[in-house]
């Protein structure tokens, strides 16, 4: 993939329980992943972080996290590490917002210090910038530059992050942070694992994680006077957090219409009236890249909304996989319409979201909804000149398939 980094347009990033902070300078390719990404990770900082914490941004990107952490911190400090070109773009957006007591260090961080030649990825899926970068362990760094406090570390540098806990073993030691890191697979270039990381931070006391975002951050806190046990104590406990329940409704008196044309099952998905349980199988290969799409079979062609209206719909197993598509009622115009959904998502993990034309651009940031119990209801707000599709997709992390009904699908335009 080629990165293009957007400097003319804006998008915002969503923050739970305050107002989105603002980014002028991001990659074009990603615009759909900035205004919903990470929000459980993001409303934790937002409960947790203190106004005078000293947090260090490793992997700081494009700053959305800086620009968090300056506003919770206040009164702190915070040092932002981006050692690739997309420096640039993190201090545009640092001065868009008006931070002041954040500082961004071009050099890197890992297992030791010195000049490395390595592969840095700006983000994960790219070639990667290959050439000699300024490596530092974090033990040192902190020596150097003479700092007495280190309240928090949040790490997400693609298959580096287990080496800069290495570097910042003494750190840990000594001042106790929080730790917030990304573990995925991305640490297996490096031939490591999560699994591996983990074991190693229990040894240093810290042996309960809370799990977010789907699996891939973890946040780490040495409690109770969580001594180090270098001779191989590996317990670690994972918390893993209820889902939210979403509840968006259009505004009252709104005038409402059904946007929908015709109906399409995709990708092996299937109507499953008799099901009242989980998805009929389990399935545990764990897939990360999006399949190509497929038709349904001839029989499914042709179907309305009040044939899948409350039925149970089973998606296939692949994670991505779109399952069922609605097209929209075509517009010309460039009002926007808000889209009310009403679904019930009995097992796996369901995405919605509408795309245009190509089934694979979307016109607005997909939604996540987890499996519980009775109706959720979400909002999409797009274009009308945009919209052509509403995908239902299987998001399951552990390669299982999506059980869920749709209940109601209105449309309203907006202001």
């Amino acid at each position: 993939m080629s990165l293009q980094p957007r400097m003319s347009d804006r998008v915002e990033t969503a923050v739970p329980g305050r107002k989105s902070i603002e980014l002028v300078a991001f990659y074009e390719e990603f615009r759909d992943y900035y205004p919903q990404c990470e929000m459980e990770t993001k409303g934790w900082f937002v409960e947790h972080v203190r106004p005078d914490w000293w947090i260090f941004d490793i992997g700081a990107n494009i700053g959305y996290y800086t620009i968090l952490f300056s506003q919770l911190a206040s009164r702190g400090r915070v040092f932002a590490f981006e050692p690739t070109t997309t420096a640039d773009m993190l201090r545009r957006n640092l001065l868009h917002n008006n931070v002041q007591n954040a500082a961004v260090h071009e050099v890197a961080l890992g297992a030791k210090t010195g000049q490395q030649h390595e592969r840095i990825f700006r983000l994960w899926g790219t070639e990667g910038e290959v050439k000699d970068y300024p490596f530092y362990r974090l033990d040192d760094f902190i020596a150097e530059n003479g700092i007495e406090r280190v309240d928090c570390l949040k790490i997400d540098v693609d298959s580096f992050d287990f080496d800069v806990l290495r570097g910042a073993e003494q750190t840990l030691l000594k001042h106790d942070p929080v730790v917030v890191i990304e573990l995925n697979h991305a640490l297996a270039k490096r031939q490591q694992s999560g699994t591996e990381t983990l074991a190693w931070l229990s040894r240093l006391g810290y042996r309960k994680a809370l799990v977010l975002d789907g699996y891939d951050n973890f946040i780490l806190q040495r409690k109770d006077g969580g001594l180090a046990d270098p001779g191989g104590s590996t317990s670690m406990e994972l918390l893993f957090p209820l889902p939210a329940r979403l509840d968006e409704r259009l505004e009252d008196g709104a005038r409402r219409e059904s946007p929908i044309q015709k109906v399409e099952l995709l990708n092996d998905a299937a109507l499953r009236p008799a099901a009242t349980d989980g998805p009929s199988g389990l399935w545990r290969k764990l897939v990360s890249s999006t399949r190509a799409l497929t038709r349904a079979p001839a029989h499914a062609h042709g179907l309305q909304f009040g044939d899948v209206a409350g039925v149970p719909i089973e998606t296939g197993p692949d994670r991505w996989g779109y399952a069922l598509a609605m097209s929209l009622e075509p517009g010309d115009s460039n009002d926007t319409i808000a889209i009310a959904i009403g679904v019930e998502v009995i097992a796996g993990a369901l995405g919605i979201v509408v795309c245009g034309a190509d089934l694979s651009r979307f016109c607005a940031p997909e939604r996540v909804l987890a499996a519980m119990p009775d109706l959720q209801h979400v909002v999409v707000k797009v274009r009308r000149s945009e919209a052509h599709t509403l995908i239902f997709r299987n998001v399951a992390y552990d390669g299982s398939r999506t059980l869920f009904k749709v209940a109601s699908v209105e449309a309203t335009d907006t202001v």
